[in-house]
């Protein structure tokens, strides 16, 4: 199977088309998404529309649940939890409801592969593994962590080999080996933060064993005109251009 792994929307409804038309080009047989739907970005209910439509699976992010209420929006600085009210508001209910019932993680034993938003080992504190100290906690695990395990959250396209207790970041040269596991974080649709503002997800080839981080440009300059429109942080369309 060709699985294509999107994570990190934040309510970009422009990149988050392009990415979709990508899926649809590479003839994947199925789309999950990580989570993060909303947050961020001025177009939340496009984005539960199409996800709805085209995943099998859509996660619940840290985003998604401080917007419907199951996470204290206090954690956030200001103006994200601005967003956060905002998005409460402009939900319809349908959507409103469907970001409620997300699940916070998804395991595929078929695949030998596990979905989650952040860290795999409480999926949902919502844990960032964005270093080498993070990534060797997750050795603690005794299930749940599979061979290929798939996360978001950070917006980074991170990597991690584990051979044993052994752990070695490997971003930018993974190459599988039977017998170890991996942590790969897929990239951001809706806000990169990696230093290239194009739109990232991850395809994988659960036969071939092989992840391509794939990248996609979009209409920037729109995506940061609705943001301004409905009155975002500045910051919020700002660092669309930049990717970080």
């Amino acid at each position: 199977m060709r699985i294509a792994i999107i994570s990190d929307v934040h309510a970009n409804v422009q990149a988050l088309t392009k990415v979709l038309d990508r899926c649809e080009r590479e003839d994947v047989d199925e789309v999950i998404c990580l989570g993060d739907v909303v947050g961020y970005g001025a177009n939340p209910n496009e984005c539960c529309d199409l996800l709805r439509e085209y995943c099998s699976v859509v996660l619940m992010g840290n985003h998604d649940a401080a917007t419907v209420g199951v996470m204290d929006a206090d954690y956030y600085y200001e103006s994200a939890r601005r967003v956060l009210y905002w998005t409460r508001k402009e939900l319809t209910e349908e959507n409103f409801r469907w970001l409620y019932s997300l699940p916070y993680s998804h395991q595929r034993p078929d695949l030998d592969a596990g979905f989650y938003h952040a860290a795999p080992i409480l999926p949902s504190g919502f844990y960032y593994v964005v270093r080498n100290e993070e990534a060797e906690a997750l050795t603690r695990m005794k299930e749940g962590f599979f061979t290929h395990n798939f996360i978001g959250h950070s917006h980074l396209t991170t990597a991690y080999e584990y051979s044993g207790k052994k752990v070695r970041d490997t971003s930018g040269s993974y190459a599988y080996k039977e017998g170890n596991r991996y942590l790969l974080n897929v990239g951001s649709v809706g806000q990169p933060r990696d230093r290239n503002p194009q739109a990232c997800f991850v395809i994988f080839d659960s036969r071939t064993k092989a992840i391509q981080h794939a990248r996609v440009a979009y209409d920037i300059a729109a995506a940061q005109a609705r943001i301004r429109e409905v009155g975002h942080d500045e910051k919020f369309a700002r660092r669309l251009s930049v990717g970080q």
